[in-house]
C-alpha cells in the first residue's frame, strides 16, 4: 500500500493544498517561510494521538471563525494481498477496492472518516485500520553520534543514545550488544566484525573519503567509537566536521530503521536534511534517499538544488506562499526549471563555476533553427582562421 495524494485544508499557513505524492521520493523545494515545514507537520498530524486542535487552524479560513480543526485527507492505493487480508476484518469493502481515502477532522478516533469512490463507508474498528496504514515518522533533528557509550546505557533504552544503539544494529549486533563487551576471543571477533560491516556500509554512501573506517573499541563496560581516514589516525566522532557527523548519524538511524521494517511500513518526513553538508555530500545524501525509498516512501524539504536528483524531475514540488497561503507547483521542471529557479532566486550569474572554454548565448524570442546558428558561428571561426 502506498500514498498517492495528500490534501491539507486550513492548517496554519495552508488554506487549501493538494500534494501529489511520488511512489518513492517527493522533494519539496522553496524559499524560507513558504510553508514547507507546515506541510510536513500537517502530514505528521494525521497520526493518532498526534497534537491536533483548532489552535492549528489557518486564521484566514472559514474553519477558524467556526472553531473547527483543520482537515488532513490521504489517498491510499496499490493494496497488496496482505493489505487486503489485514483490512477485511474492518470492512468487507476492502475485498475489491483499489483505492480508498481517509480524512482526519479532529483529535478523536471518531474524527477519522473512510471513503471509497467519494462515499463514506462504515468500518468496525477504526483503530485497527489506522494500525495497518503506513506510519508517519517526522525527523527534523538527528541525535548526533557520540564518542562513547556504556553497556548499561545501551540496555536501558535511553533515547539520547539511539544513534549508538543503531550503529551496533547495522554492525549485526541487533539485540546482542553484550557480546562485544566480553573479555574473550568471541567478544573481540564480534567487535572486529561489527566494525568491518559498519565501515563497509558507510564507504558505500560517502564518496568524499573512500578510506573512511569506523572502529569499535571496548574497555571494560565502555564502548569507544573511533573514526579514521587516509589522512588521519583514529579520532573521535566529535572531532570530525559537523557535516560528516550529521551525515553518519542520519545514515545510521535511517538504515537501522529500514532494516527491520516491512515494505511501506513507514512514511518518512524529513525537514532540511543535509543542511550542514558540502554539495558533494548533499549529492551522496540523495543516493541514500534512493536506498530508503526501496522499501518506504519519503518526503523531504530543501533549499538546495544539489538535493535534487535530476534523473527524476517529476518528483520535485515547488512550494510558494501567496495571498491564498501555501501552494504547490508539481511541474518544477518546465521551461528549463524556471519555476524552481524563481522560487529559490537562482540566476545564471550565480553559477560562477564555468569551464575554461564556455559559450553563453542569449537567443531572441523569435525562433531560429539551432543548426543555422551553429553554422553561423562555424563560418565566423573559418574566416578568422584564414
Amino acid at each position: 500500500m502506498i500514498i498517492s495524494r495528500i490534501n491539507i485544508k486550513a492548517f496554519k499557513s495552508i488554506f487549501e493544498l493538494r500534494l501529489p505524492v511520488d511512489p518513492k521520493v517527493t522533494v519539496m523545494i522553496g524559499a524560507n517561510e513558504s510553508g514547507k515545514t507546515n506541510t510536513l507537520r500537517a502530514i505528521e498530524s494525521f497520526r493518532p494521538n498526534a497534537p491536533f486542535s483548532n489552535a492549528m487552524t489557518c486564521q484566514y479560513s472559514d474553519y477558524y471563525y467556526q472553531g473547527k480543526c483543520p482537515e488532513i485527507t490521504i489517498d491510499f492505493c496499490n493494496l497488496s494481498r496482505e493489505n487486503r487480508r489485514n483490512l477485511l476484518p474492518v470492512s468487507e469493502v476492502f475485498k475489491d477496492v483499489e483505492t480508498f481515502t481517509v480524512m482526519k477532522s479532529g483529535s478523536a478516533l471518531s474524527d477519522y472518516h473512510v471513503f471509497v469512490k467519494n462515499e463514506e463507508i462504515q468500518v468496525s474498528n477504526i483503530k485497527r485500520l489506522l494500525d495497518y496504514l503506513p506510519k508517519f515518522l517526522y525527523f527534523d533533528d538527528i541525535s548526533l553520534i557520540k564518542n562513547r557509550v556504556d553497556l548499561a546505557t545501551l540496555l536501558n533504552g535511553d533515547k539520547s543514545h539511539n544513534t549508538e544503539r543503531n550503529l551496533l544494529k547495522i554492525g549485526g549486533l541487533h539485540d546482542n550488544f553484550e557480546v562485544i563487551f566480553e573479555d574473550s576471543t568471541r567478544g573481540r571477533r564480534a567487535s572486529e566484525e561489527a566494525s568491518r560491516l559498519i565501515t563497509q556500509q558507510v564507504r558505500r554512501v560517502w564518496s568524499q573519503e573512500p578510506t573512511i573506517e569506523i572502529k569499535l573499541n571496548v574497555n571494560g563496560k565502555v564502548l569507544y567509537i573511533d573514526i579514521s581516514d587516509g589522512t588521519t589516525v583514529y579520532d573521535t566522532p566529535e572531532s570530525r566536521s559537523l557535516g560528516f557527523r550529521w551525515y553518519l548519524s542520519f545514515y545510521i538511524n535511517f538504515i537501522a530503521q529500514t532494516f527491520e521494517a516491512k515494505a511501506n511500513e513507514f512514511f518518512f518526513l524529513l525537514d532540511e536534511p543535509g543542511i550542514h553538508l558540502h554539495p558533494a555530500g548533499q549529492k551522496d545524501l540523495t543516493k541514500v534517499m534512493e536506498d530508503l525509498a526501496i522499501k518506504n516512501q519519503l518526503i523531504y524539504t530543501t533549499h538546495s538544488p544539489f538535493m535534487i536528483n535530476r534523473e527524476y524531475p517529476q518528483r520535485v514540488r515547488v512550494v510558494a506562499k501567496g495571498r491564498e497561503g501555501t501552494r504547490i507547483d508539481s511541474q518544477a521542471y518546465r521551461d528549463n526549471w524556471k519555476p524552481l529557479r524563481s522560487s529559490i532566486g537562482l540566476m545564471i550569474g550565480d553559477l560562477f563555476f564555468f569551464n575554461d572554454n564556455s559559450l553563453i548565448v542569449e537567443l531572441p524570442s523569435r525562433r531560429v533553427p539551432i543548426m543555422k546558428r551553429f553554422q553561423f558561428f562555424k563560418s565566423g571561426a573559418d574566416k578568422n582562421s584564414k
